[in-house]
């Protein structure tokens, strides 16, 4: 029972500390604050992650040669959010590592975002890997979006006269 008291008697004083800190606590300075938090936003920033024109031809290169290297890794997650990416950069030279991640990428996640990223990028080769997919690929999850993806390109791309 002893122990129990001092255990609460403790509490209590750091309950009474804490809120006495608190209280009397500084507001913190307003010109301090709109030193730190601008009221207007600067006029060349960025507000989209994925708007690649800020760089420059060999910042993009470069870039672009880094998430290639990253699809290429062990790394699951580096794969996915690589190819998502050079999805977003529409990059042609990642068309055949990304080719390679929706046929044999190691999670489903992986796949289906390099199945995205060739959508975004308009290869017709890797449109017809995913038809093919849409019908072979182990995950059930995956083939329904191959196939939704593979669809979705053909009525984007064609006209009523070509089918």
């Amino acid at each position: 029972m002893k122990h129990v008291n001092q255990t609460r008697f403790s509490l209590v004083l750091a309950s009474l500390i804490i809120l006495s800190s608190l209280l009397f606590a500084a507001e913190p300075d307003k010109k301090f604050l709109e030193k730190m938090v601008p009221e207007k936003p600067a006029l060349n920033s960025v507000n989209l992650f994925n708007d690649f024109s800020v760089f420059s031809d060999f910042k993009l290169s470069v870039i672009e040669d880094n998430l290639i290297v990253g699809i290429k890794s062990d790394n699951a997650g580096l794969q996915t959010s690589c190819a998502y990416f050079l999805g977003e950069m529409q990059s042609g030279k990642a068309m055949i590592p990304l080719l390679r991640l929706a046929r044999m990428g190691a999670t489903e996640e992986a796949r289906i975002v390099a199945g995205l990223s060739l959508y975004k990028i308009h290869s017709k080769i890797g449109m017809c890997q995913l038809k093919g997919l849409s019908k072979s690929d182990k995950s059930e999850l995956v083939r329904k979006v191959f196939d939704r993806i593979y669809k979705k390109y053909i009525c984007d791309n064609c006209t009523f006269e070509e089918l």
